[in-house]
């Protein structure tokens, strides 16, 4: 399993080389689309628990409800920016979104999907630094998931006719980058000027 001692090796083995990137894209339609956001959260307020979030270890499972829900693996960095209200404030990037038990899947619970996972935590993070990113669904999880630190987010909801779509309005406004399906419609762009491969 990743654990936070072997990424710190493969972080400081890796640290001088170019770092992997894992993209994040988001669209601007959906993230300025104030109305929209507001009928899925009063949606996801009425229909949903509130959201409850576990660090994302193997040995989570019998914490997580065995009901119908959604989820995310959510990377949530170590650091915390201090606020002028004296409160703390750090920044979560939602790297996955899936949902469990909709209509027609009444054996799938929040707690067997995690079950499934498991197996995807284990991944090396020195793949991260040393292989090619991956392009199918399975090995994208191996491959990130082992990014620490990381929590799983879930809400449970009881009208299973519900779920499958608040997920696609969630995959649609976050595009979460392990997802390979269900994000919006972005249009390509050319940068202006190239990048350069080498910085001093």
């Amino acid at each position: 399993m990743a654990t936070p001692d072997t990424i710190a090796r493969a972080v400081n083995r890796h640290r001088l080389g170019a770092s992997p990137a894992l993209e994040i894209q988001l669209g601007i339609t959906p993230m300025l689309d104030v109305p929209a956001h507001q009928v899925l959260q009063d949606d996801l307020k009425r229909l949903a628990s509130p959201w409850e979030r576990l660090k994302a270890t193997e040995g989570i499972v019998d914490a997580i409800p065995d009901q119908p829900g959604l989820y995310m693996f959510v990377w949530s960095p170590s650091i915390k920016l201090s606020m002028a209200d004296r409160t703390a404030a750090s920044f979560h990037q939602v790297l996955y979104i899936g949902h469990a038990g909709g209509a027609g899947q009444m054996g799938n619970t929040l707690r067997n999907r995690y079950r499934d996972y498991r197996k995807h935590l284990r991944g090396n993070p020195e793949n991260l630094w040393t292989r090619e990113p991956p392009t199918n669904r399975h090995d994208r999880l191996t491959h990130y998931l082992a990014l620490r630190p990381l929590e799983y987010w879930f809400a449970t909801i009881d009208d299973r006719s519900m779920i499958k779509n608040l997920e696609e309005r969630l995959l649609h406004l976050y595009n979460p980058p392990i997802n390979i399906q269900g994000g919006p419609l972005l249009r390509g762009r050319l940068s202006p000027t190239p990048k350069p491969a080498f910085r001093s």
